[in-house]
């Protein structure tokens, strides 16, 4: 053991172990005060909630940084940082729009226990903040699509629809002013089923120039963004024809115009859709020949594509022979209690068509006119009433055209 505690090496170790001892001594104990510089803290500004309800904000400053010098002891300066100090200026009292120097303040929120009663600034930089306040506005700006789309074969993109339907922005007036609309671009390549996603937009100005986002407050920092996509289908377009008047199918030509329109829609909803039925035309109305107009009617699930709302349908009847036959065969049904008709109309001229031979055959004798007075206004006087008129025959014969009489009505 002596021989240890007179050693070389011993002496070495205990050496070491007394300069720890003393800095430790030093730098725990006695804790000197020591300088030091801390950069780039950011600052607060309080009190904007009140400038805001002024209709008021902080156009500038919002960027400056402040470094300070402060003095303190060794243990409390180490904390020292941009997240233990704060530099916060006062704007409560700005009342209006300008260009304000305002001095600010320093605190210390140091970690547990520590004190910061020993921390002295002893410079900054700078020594008072410069800012701009300016009048602050907040709009709802329109969305509008812009695509770099291409469908695939087949289909077709309709309009686009945004969540939410509008952005709202809020920041320095002359700058809020000059936004015109929010763009957001679609990319995509063969489109064959609907987008939807989020998106990025873009601030634009009436002078089409990109306004920076960065300077604004907006209330949504994506758009929810559906572009529907649509199959297209030629449909063609048709009539039902009705036999009558002593005409069929195989006794008239027709011509429909347009044959056919693009419709859009939902693959399922243009599933089934094979033809679309103008409607109706009923032979014992047609003389010889005639050109009716149709609306084009459309489920509100479908799209009309081509835009066309009308068409015509040009109807010929051929090969048939009409002729027209005085009839006085007049007979009165469902007549009005306590009521007498009497006919003013004694004959009508009703024409017939058919075969020429059929035709010939026919006379007027077999015609009956029916005024079916059920309908008829219960009152005396004259009226027209319309009448049906019937074939007693059996042969391809028939009445073309509607007809209608005049009765006169009293009371019993």
């Amino acid at each position: 053991m002596e021989k240890i505690v007179k050693s070389k090496g011993f002496h070495m170790v205990l050496s070491v172990l007394i300069a720890i001892g003393l800095w430790m001594y030093v730098g725990r104990v006695e804790n000197p005060d020591v300088p030091d510089t801390i950069r780039n803290l950011p600052i607060t500004f309080v009190g904007t909630d009140i400038l805001e309800n002024r209709g008021l904000m902080i156009h500038q400053g919002g960027e400056q940084t402040v470094t300070i010098r402060v003095t303190g002891k060794r243990n409390v300066v180490n904390l020292l940082s941009a997240e233990t100090v704060s530099i916060m200026v006062d704007v409560s009292t700005i009342e209006q729009p300008g260009q304000y120097t305002l001095s600010y303040q320093v605190f210390f929120n140091l970690p547990g226990t520590n004190s910061s009663s020993s921390l002295v600034v002893t410079d900054r930089s700078p020594q008072n903040l410069v800012f701009t306040v300016a009048r602050q506005a907040q709009r709802k700006i329109p969305i509008r699509g812009s695509t770099n789309v291409s469908v695939a074969e087949g289909y077709q993109a309709g309009a686009f629809s945004f969540l939410p339907d509008t952005i709202e922005v809020r920041g320095e007036e002359s700058l809020v002013n000059q936004i015109e609309y929010a763009q957001v671009i679609l990319e995509q390549t063969e489109l064959s089923a609907t987008f939807s996603g989020d998106l990025p937009y873009t601030l634009i100005g009436y002078n089409g120039d990109t306004i920076d986002r960065e300077k604004l407050i907006t209330n949504a920092s994506f758009i929810r963004t559906t572009l529907p996509i649509y199959q297209i289908k030629e449909v063609p377009l048709t009539v039902n024809i009705l036999p009558g008047g002593g005409a069929n199918q195989q006794n008239i030509k027709y011509e429909i115009e347009p044959k056919s329109i693009m419709v859009s829609g939902s693959a399922n909803d243009l599933e089934p859709l094979k033809e679309i039925s103008l409607g109706e035309i009923d032979l014992s109305k047609i003389t010889e020949s005639e050109t009716l107009t149709f609306s084009i009617p459309l489920a509100p699930e479908l799209n009309n594509v081509s835009g066309v709302s009308e068409a015509t349908v040009s109807i010929t009847i051929k090969g048939l022979t009409t002729a027209t036959l005085e009839v006085d065969n007049i007979e009165f049904i469902h007549v009005p209690i306590g009521y007498i008709p009497r006919k003013v109309t004694q004959t009508r001229q009703v024409q017939i068509r058919g075969t020429a031979e059929a035709v010939a055959s026919v006379s007027a004798s077999q015609l009956r006119i029916v005024a079916d007075l059920d309908q008829a206004v219960a009152t005396t006087g004259t009226q027209t009433i319309p009448v049906k008129v019937y074939l007693d025959s059996a042969g391809d014969v028939g009445v073309v055209g509607d007809y209608n009489i005049v009765v006169s009505i009293t009371r019993q």
